[in-house]
Formats: C-alpha cells, sequence, structure tokens
C-alpha cells in the first residue's frame, strides 16, 4: 500500500472510531512503540532508533493520562494512576534505558488493551441493531374458505 493511501486509510479510521476505539488505538500505538524501543536497545546501534520510539511512547501515554484528566467516577480514577505509574515508569526507563521497566510498561499497556478490546467488543454488540424477523404464520388451508364475498 503506497504512503498517501495508508495516510487516507488511517485517517478514516481515526474519524470513523469510536471513543473507545480510538483509545485502543493509542493503547496499540504505544505497545507498538515500546516495543520498537526494546528491539532497538537489543540491537545496540539502534540507540537513536529506540530514544524515538519510546519518546513516542511516552507522548501517547501523557495524552492517555490527559484524556482521563476530565473524567470524573472511580474507574477513571484507577485508569488514571496506572497511566500515571506508566508514565513515571517510562521517564525513568529513558534516562536508564532499563528494558526491564519497559518490559513492566508493556505488560501493564497490554492488559489495558485486552480490556479495552473486550469493552469495544460489548459495546459493539449492545448498540448494535437486531435485524427484524417476521413471526412465523401457518395457515390451515383446510379450514380456510376457498371462496371471497363481499356479502355481509
Amino acid at each position: 500500500m503506497s504512503q498517501p493511501s495508508r495516510d487516507q486509510y488511517l485517517e478514516s479510521k481515526v474519524f470513523t472510531a469510536s471513543q473507545p476505539q480510538l483509545h485502543m488505538m493509542l493503547l496499540d500505538g504505544a505497545i507498538r512503540f515500546g516495543k520498537q524501543a526494546k528491539e532497538a536497545w537489543a540491537n545496540e546501534s539502534g540507540t537513536a532508533l529506540g530514544d524515538q520510539s519510546l519518546e513516542r511512547m511516552f507522548d501517547i501515554v501523557e495524552e492517555l493520562l490527559q484524556g482521563l484528566a476530565s473524567g470524573e467516577g472511580e474507574t477513571s480514577d484507577q485508569l488514571a494512576e496506572q497511566y500515571a505509574f506508566v508514565y513515571r515508569e517510562l521517564s525513568a526507563c529513558r534516562v536508564n534505558q532499563d528494558a526491564s521497566k519497559l518490559d513492566s510498561c508493556l505488560n501493564l499497556l497490554a492488559y489495558q488493551r485486552e480490556t479495552w478490546k473486550l469493552a469495544v467488543e460489548r459495546v459493539d454488540t449492545e448498540h448494535s441493531t437486531p435485524v427484524p424477523t417476521m413471526p412465523h404464520v401457518s395457515i390451515d388451508t383446510a379450514q380456510t374458505p376457498s371462496g371471497f364475498s363481499f356479502e355481509a
């Protein structure tokens, strides 16, 4: 797929996604960039690429955290605490290039992604409109009159 086509596809996907789907897409991006950073650090020649990927992951987690700042409720608070933890761990990870901290962040984000996947599937099922079906009507032809009359 060419770059302009890919960009148009991604733009269309983002503009048509629901709020939970957008959240899941952000989690996908954070996980993808975290894995890229880990792989680049393992190669040692890709330290700049690893730092760049980690920076993008950091930006996404920051966006997830800011998205929860205006939310109210216990669930929102718990998610904010988890993303704040990931944010702090990534900060330490950037300074020390600590792969174990990056692994813990990736594990937590993967768990969050799986949870959001289940939530999106549940919302999609609840909001899908069932196709109306016609009730089955059986006609007993033995009792049906064979003629038709306008007489009362």
